[in-house]
């Protein structure tokens, strides 16, 4: 087969284009994989992008204001949210969930219906059952404001989104060097002359970094990746702050691949001048 095709020029050239053509998507895909994989694919950079964009902090002041609003509703003083969270205690509870994803099995109430009770009490109002009805709604009420905001949706719903594809990127990626590694020594071996094949190679790089640049400029102008739970300022600048941090690897590996691409054609062209 070798002989064959270099003993007919045409049928190389065509089937050496199609190698490169091949060639030219796994480098693309495996262009791709990587730059999802360390960019909006990392969980790292997901929580770092939450902390530089101070979305905790935001998240919690509002969280506070939400609560006074429903306590001052039911007659209640705004202030017994600070005997609830205290110092920073929404805060810490908010990035806990972050990291691992799971709520605590007592983060649903933060001791808020002891809190109330207390201050019943304190106040001499008798636990009638219209008071404790009215207690219960209250707590209700105020627990939904707390999973609205410490427990975020978006959160979970990303490191599921992200555990569920990772393997495909992995298997991706091994593939697409596997392609690429066969399809170059396919071209070598079609050759004599080295810098022949070596055209070709470097035209599939050149291919898939302009590919990749169209990819990273469409990304870049596209739209978020997450329906927003709120309309939430904090929430939009973290999207923005994720967004822009995301686009990293993409810079990376565009300026990687495009230095690697002249790299092959100077090192070609000095090949063939040594002919």
């Amino acid at each position: 087969m070798r002989k064959y095709l270099r003993k007919n020029r045409k049928i190389r050239t065509a089937v050496s284009l199609a190698v490169s053509v091949v060639l030219s998507v796994a480098i693309f895909l495996l262009f791709l994989c990587i730059e999802l994989w360390i960019g909006y694919f990392s969980t790292h950079l997901f929580q770092e992008s939450i902390r530089i964009s101070g979305y905790a902090t935001k998240m919690e002041e509002e969280m506070l204001n939400r609560q006074k609003e429903l306590f001052a509703s039911y007659g209640l003083p705004e202030n017994l949210t600070e005997e609830i969270w205290g110092e920073s205690k929404a805060y810490l509870a908010f990035h806990q969930y972050m990291e691992s994803g799971e709520r605590k099995q007592d983060a649903e109430d933060f001791g808020q219906q002891e809190v109330l009770e207390a201050y019943l009490k304190g106040q001499g109002v008798y636990e009638t059952e219209g008071v404790q009805n009215v207690l219960e709604n209250v707590v209700s009420e105020s627990k939904a404001i707390c999973r609205r905001y410490l427990y975020p949706s978006f959160i979970g719903g990303y490191q599921q989104f992200v555990q569920e594809r990772k393997p495909v990127f992995a298997a991706i990626m091994a593939i697409s060097v596997l392609i690429g590694v066969l399809a170059a020594v396919f071209l070598f071996r079609c050759y004599h002359s080295r810098h022949h094949a070596l055209y070709y190679i470097t035209g599939s790089f050149f291919t898939a970094a302009v590919w990749n640049l169209a990819a990273a400029v469409t990304v870049r102008t596209g739209g978020c990746f997450f329906t927003p739970d709120t309309k939430s300022s904090f929430y939009l600048e973290f999207l923005n702050t994720f967004k822009d941090r995301g686009m990293y690897p993409w810079y990376v590996v565009c300026v990687t691949a495009a230095a690697f691409t002249v790299l092959l054609l100077l090192v070609s062209i000095q090949m063939r001048n040594r002919k």
